[in-house]
């Protein structure tokens, strides 16, 4: 998963982050990832990406009205990305 825009990041205690990507050191509390098993993916809206980790973690990537806000690729998994603005009918 690449993050190219601000996002949130609860944490396995329910507390949330905002986050950015090009802020170094701030990015800390998103290792506490590495190693976590993902419980559920979801593309909501326009094309906010939802990320529920087993622990109680967890992801939101909103679209950015200017850039590409992320982009997800894996093994079994489809290429997925949104662009500026946000994207329209997503199938799920």
């Amino acid at each position: 998963m690449i993050l190219e825009t601000p996002f949130l990041f609860r944490d396995a205690v329910g507390e949330w982050h905002e986050l950015d990507p090009g802020t170094g050191v701030c990015l800390a509390p998103v290792l506490a990832l590495y190693g976590q098993s993902v419980a559920a993916v979801d593309v909501r809206d326009r094309g906010a990406l939802v990320i529920d980790f087993h622990d109680g973690a967890g992801l939101w990537i909103g679209p950015d009205p200017q850039f590409e806000s992320w982009h997800l690729t894996g093994h079994g998994v489809a290429s997925l990305m949104v662009g500026p603005g946000g994207e329209d009918g997503w199938d799920r």
